[in-house]
């Protein structure tokens, strides 16, 4: 898979400190199954233990209203919630989202916190990807420099 290396901050952890949706979302917030929400609520207690099964999780953050599509790395369900984590690039920035729902209100909270072993290999990935190029423009430049 090739992944554009501008798709990621260069210094994921100042990105992260310094964006104002991700230091609110670092925070306990209230979240909600997103997903039918038109349906009766026998209907939607349902879907949303399924889609924690298909590990496809629709949420929303009321506060924000910002809507993810989360693809759970890991669920813990219990007699009346699930648990469970997510992680993915938001903002250029590697996140891990933990959260919790309650199977009955379908409503619950999480927090994103800096996913810092993947934003690393993401790092060290993008220099490996971008050293042909930037000794590349040296070679030019030094070219340019010597015809002068």
């Amino acid at each position: 898979m090739l992944v554009h290396p501008a798709m990621y901050a260069e210094n994921q952890a100042e990105a992260f400190q310094n964006d104002a949706i991700l230091t609110q979302l670092a925070q306990q917030t209230t979240i909600a199954f997103a997903g039918f929400p038109h349906a009766r609520d026998a209907e939607r207690r349902q879907e949303f233990v399924a889609a924690c099964n298909r590990r496809k999780l629709p949420i929303t953050v009321p506060s924000n209203g910002i809507n993810l599509c989360l693809e759970l790395a890991s669920t813990t369900p219990s007699a009346t919630e699930i648990a469970f984590t997510s992680a993915f690039v938001f903002h250029g920035v590697c996140v891990r989202f933990t959260g919790r729902i309650n199977k009955q209100s379908l409503t619950g909270n999480g927090s994103l916190e800096l996913d810092t072993e993947r934003a690393a290999s993401e790092t060290v990935r993008t220099a490996e990807t971008l050293l042909p190029y930037r000794q590349r423009i040296e070679q030019i430049r030094n070219m340019i420099l010597n015809n002068q």
